[in-house]
């Protein structure tokens, strides 16, 4: 099924065509991206501008043209902020329709849910209380959670284009532009919070979608993560600067550039606000909430998320696999020896469930070449873009595979494990002593071994492997692949093999 999604929003009119599968996988056909800023002015005149009409509507007609070519089986168009209150907007909307594009106009709440929608079917939620947060150029809209349930949801008339017409600053800003600024987000945050519930909780984690974000993460040093004071760091130097200096400088679109101090002083205001220590940045939004509500009204059961995230590893191993049988028995042997080890090493079921999905790919390299395929794996799996999982998921199934055979993890000569945070080092390093052991356990790939455990004992640990037959050749191959996990469990470890 071919679907063309498109988000007019007041900053940007952003296009995307996937084709997607079964299970709601996507493959992208061609992306187009314009930025108009219907919302320029817009406060003001209470209209869209004729110059940015005229825009919007032959950014439109491109996009048409694009999809014309793809014969798209469902376009969605939808319109937000600037469409929700021009004057002119219906004419706007008549003209796009004459071009192919249906556009419709959703609420600030609607444009929360798809948003949601979209984030939920990308990657899980955290466990803890989250702020969902889309900063759009003519309105934010926050969705609280907890996991993946929907405590509370926003949507505040007041984008970064809106900001900056409101309270205009001079190029270069000085610091009485800031003031100013600063004492018109604190009067629209405390209106915002008499409407919301007393009780919904901090949240110290934000997943932030939206090219603002993006932007934002990308000029403080990161792609994906921004702390706070990163944030707030990167701001000051964005005050420092002329609009010119911040196009040069940061590579942010001209448009964008005008006003991306005002977009980090609001993306602050609103951290400290929801008590937020860190933003997730993530790629995707309003266009990808479309198209999952594109295939729900198509008659499509939505997978689950962890349906989608095991679909998308077996797609990459059926692919690339020379062995499914050997990394099926790997996975097992590694659940064994998971469950017995976890609190020693202090993990828990997301990481039993990354372990799987490393057994199950740890061998993909051999579909390029035995030699150094430990290396070759986790280079396919990173260039995979795995559907469902974090950024930082993916990196770590790839460092297991990585790590799975070989030498010890070393961040001083691997450059991916030493950029990985302290915490996910040491699950890294776990996990592929896991690993190494089960795939030592099935050398000859004839499932000898058909069961593994760890059991504690006085001074230490017997590891007890039950197979049949002669199990030389696997307790070989343990004697070196095993050394790892004998180093991470501090304790003498003995061997017990029962036949």
């Amino acid at each position: 099924m071919r679907i063309a999604a498109i988000d007019v929003g007041s900053n940007s009119i952003h296009m995307v065509v996937v084709e997607t599968d079964a299970m709601g996988n996507q493959q992208v056909l061609a992306r187009e991206k314009m930025m108009v800023r219907l919302s320029k002015g817009l406060a003001q005149a209470g209209l869209i501008s004729p110059d940015t009409y005229r825009a919007g509507l032959d950014a439109l007609a491109l996009m048409a043209s694009v999809i014309q070519g793809f014969k798209c089986d469902t376009i969605m168009a939808c319109g937000t902020a600037a469409l929700r209150e021009a004057a002119n907007a219906g004419a706007f909307v008549g003209e796009a329709a004459e071009l192919g594009i249906p556009i419709r106009i959703i609420s600030g709440e609607e444009e929360a849910r798809l948003i949601h929608l979209a984030v939920s079917r990308s990657v899980p939620f955290p466990t803890e209380p989250t702020a969902l947060v889309d900063i759009g150029g003519g309105s934010t809209e926050i969705t609280w959670t907890m996991g993946e349930r929907v405590l509370a949801s926003i949507s505040l008339p007041w984008g970064i284009q809106r900001l900056a017409d409101a309270v205009p600053t001079s190029d270069p800003p000085v610091p009485e532009d800031l003031k100013r600024l600063r004492k018109f987000i604190r009067k629209v945050l405390r209106k915002a919070t008499r409407s919301l519930p007393e009780d919904l909780p901090t949240t110290r984690i934000l997943l932030a979608t939206s090219g603002t974000w993006q932007d934002l993460a990308k000029g403080s040093g990161s792609e994906t993560e921004l702390g706070l004071a990163q944030l707030i760091k990167f701001k000051r130097h964005l005050w420092q600067l002329p609009a010119q200096a911040r196009i040069e400088t940061l590579g942010v679109e001209a448009k964008r550039a005008e006003v991306l101090h005002v977009g980090a002083t609001w993306a602050t205001g609103l951290m400290r606000w929801l008590g937020a220590e860190q933003a997730r940045c993530l790629p995707v939004g309003l266009r990808e909430g479309m198209i999952w509500e594109a295939l729900k009204h198509g008659g499509m059961d939505l997978p689950a998320l962890a349906a989608r995230r095991r679909a998308s590893v077996e797609t990459l191993a059926e692919r690339l696999d020379p062995d499914a049988t050997h990394s099926h028995h790997v996975a097992i042997l590694c659940d064994q020896l998971f469950r017995d080890i976890r609190p020693y090493f202090e993990l828990g079921d997301p990481e039993r469930e990354l372990l799987g999905f490393a057994a199950r790919l740890h061998d993909i390299g051999l579909s390029i070449a035995e030699r150094a395929h430990h290396k070759l794996g986790a280079y396919l799996v990173q260039s995979a873009k795995l559907q469902g999982f974090w950024p930082k998921e993916s990196d770590v199934i790839s460092q297991v595979v990585r790590f799975h055979r070989g030498k010890a993890p070393r961040k001083a000569k691997d450059e991916l494990y030493a950029r990985l945070a302290p915490w996910h080092q040491q699950v890294v390093e776990k996990l592929a002593a896991i690993l190494r052991v089960a795939d030592a356990l099935d050398r000859r790939r004839i499932k000898a071994v058909r069961s593994v455990s760890l059991q504690e004992e006085e001074g230490g640990f017997r590891l007890v492997i039950k197979g049949k037959n002669d199990l030389r050749p696997e307790l070989e191959s343990l004697r070196t692949k095993g050394e790892l996990l004998y180093e991470l469990l501090e304790l003498p470890v003995r061997l017990v093999v029962e036949r």
